[in-house]
C-alpha cells in the first residue's frame, strides 16, 4: 500500500511542478519563425518585466535582467511571434555546452508587431 502512496506522490508532485506559468507556450507548440525551431517549455520560458523591451530600428531591445553580459538581447523583427495571450512580452532562453544564452523564442502582443 505505500508504496502505491508513494508512486501516486510523485505522479502527482511532477504533474504539478511541470506545469508553470509559461506551460501555454509548450502546449501550443510555438515555433520561431526563423530557426524553426520550438520555443520550449516553461523552463526556459519567462515574462518580461514590464518596461524591459524597447522598440528599436530592426526589431526589440530586450533586457531580461538575468543575463549580466549578455544583456540587452536583440531580437529582429521577423523573429517575433505576435501570439502573446496576455498582453506581456515573453521570451525563452536556453544556453548551449559553454553557457552562452541563445534565445530561442520571442513571444510578443499581437498589436506590437
Amino acid at each position: 500500500m505505500r508504496g502505491w502512496l508513494a508512486v501516486a506522490l510523485t505522479l502527482i508532485c511532477t504533474a504539478v511542478f511541470g506545469h508553470g506559468s509559461e506551460q501555454w507556450i509548450s502546449d501550443t507548440k510555438l515555433v520561431d519563425p526563423v530557426s524553426k525551431g520550438f520555443c520550449c517549455g516553461p523552463t526556459d520560458c519567462s515574462v518580461l518585466a514590464p518596461g524591459s523591451v524597447e522598440r528599436v530600428q530592426g526589431g526589440y531591445k530586450v533586457n531580461t535582467g538575468w543575463w549580466k553580459g549578455y544583456d540587452p538581447f536583440f531580437v529582429a523583427w521577423e523573429r517575433a511571434l505576435p501570439f502573446s495571450p496576455d498582453g506581456n512580452y515573453h521570451i525563452c532562453i536556453t544556453q548551449d555546452e559553454s553557457l552562452i544564452p541563445t534565445i530561442r523564442c520571442f513571444i510578443a502582443p499581437p498589436n506590437a508587431v
